[in-house]
């Protein structure tokens, strides 16, 4: 009914309409039932802000920023994760249908999407990855089995990642659409904000019951490891991971002084000797941002050539395939063979 309301009707009511979309996005009993109601919250809300100004939405946008609560990542645990993955997913949907229009708000909430990125770091990645707080003392970090150092599970305190990424993916998309003008604002800081956490994410380790959106069915869900969801992006297209954002973040960047740190980051990742997993996600990712940016990233193609040609000899067959593909799309954007460059 708001679809087919005209601006007159709605205006008025907004914020009761507002306040019951925050008791729906509050709801955290049932995990289907809460995901079928966020998607039903996401779409009245996606219809109300069609009938606003742009000058009415950022207000909007505050109220629920606002709602969601402070983000400090020393006190992450106060700070209610179903309230932040809800945050994060009507953010994603907002960018998803407004594009551009939506970027003045996420920079608003960019120092908060950063802070997420960093806590999920540094519960995620080796202790070579960690950041101290200011008290001095290092984040829980998560092993394989899903606990903490402290044997508590924070798995629930991670959730919001996944939405955010999808979140952070779609505005650089837009960006990117108009030039990359966002995120290379403030000399580049905002670009190297996001980069920083994103890249050691390649790296991340992914317990096997960590919660993932996935469009694989059930079954085949059960197959496929939460790292190759969450990082390698396999059947999360529509739902967010690490390597979507992180081309994502390359194609809105658009030149090479800022892609040489980023390129750094999936080499480290490629040259990963002790997991395979994060060897293929490397590789996966040079290929997905090669086939994206094309003969723009041949520029830093030479730095690439002796971690590739150490892939060729890699014992997990697909990931010489993946590095073979890179060789070849190479050739094929340079028109010349590269075989005298390979060690």
């Amino acid at each position: 009914s708001i679809e087919f309301s005209p601006r007159s009707e709605i205006n008025p009511v907004i914020g009761r309409l507002i306040n019951a979309l925050l008791l729906g996005y509050g709801y955290d009993k049932d995990i289907k039932g809460k995901t079928e109601l966020l998607c039903s919250a996401n779409e009245c809300l996606l219809a109300i802000v069609m009938k606003l100004s742009e000058n009415q939405l950022r207000p909007l946008y505050a109220r629920l920023r606002e709602w969601r609560g402070d983000i400090d990542e020393s006190g992450m645990e106060n700070t209610s994760y179903s309230r932040r993955y809800a945050f994060w997913s009507l953010s994603a949907a907002l960018s998803k249908e407004l594009r551009s229009i939506f970027l003045p708000c996420l920079s608003t909430v960019i120092g908060d999407a950063v802070t997420e990125l960093d806590f999920a770091v540094n519960r995620l990645c080796d202790s070579s990855h960690l950041s101290k707080t200011s008290g001095g003392k290092k984040r829980r970090r998560l092993d394989h089995s899903g606990k903490n150092d402290a044997g508590l599970s924070d798995l629930d305190e991670l959730s919001p990642l996944q939405p955010l990424l999808l979140s952070l993916e779609l505005a650089l998309k837009a960006d990117a659409h108009e030039g990359g003008g966002w995120v290379r604002s403030d000399d580049g800081q905002r670009y190297n904000a996001i980069l920083n956490p994103l890249g050691k994410l390649l790296e991340a380790n992914i317990p096997p019951n960590f919660p993932v959106d996935s469009s694989s069915g059930e079954n085949k869900s059960s197959e496929i490891s939460p790292f190759q969801q969450l990082v390698s992006g396999v059947g999360t297209t529509e739902h967010g991971n690490v390597i979507a954002c992180l081309t994502a973040l390359a194609a809105a960047a658009g030149n090479e002084q800022l892609w040489k740190p980023l390129n750094h980051a999936i080499l480290q990742a490629c040259g990963n000797d002790s997991r395979s997993e994060v060897r293929k996600a490397g590789a996966s990712a040079l290929l997905t941002i090669i086939q994206t940016l094309g003969e723009e990233y041949m520029v830093l193609l030479p730095e690439c050539l002796p971690i590739l040609s150490e892939l060729l000899e890699d014992s997990d067959e697909e990931i010489a395939s993946i590095a073979k593909e890179c060789i070849r799309q190479g050739e094929e954007l340079l028109g010349e063979s590269l075989d005298d460059s390979l060690i």
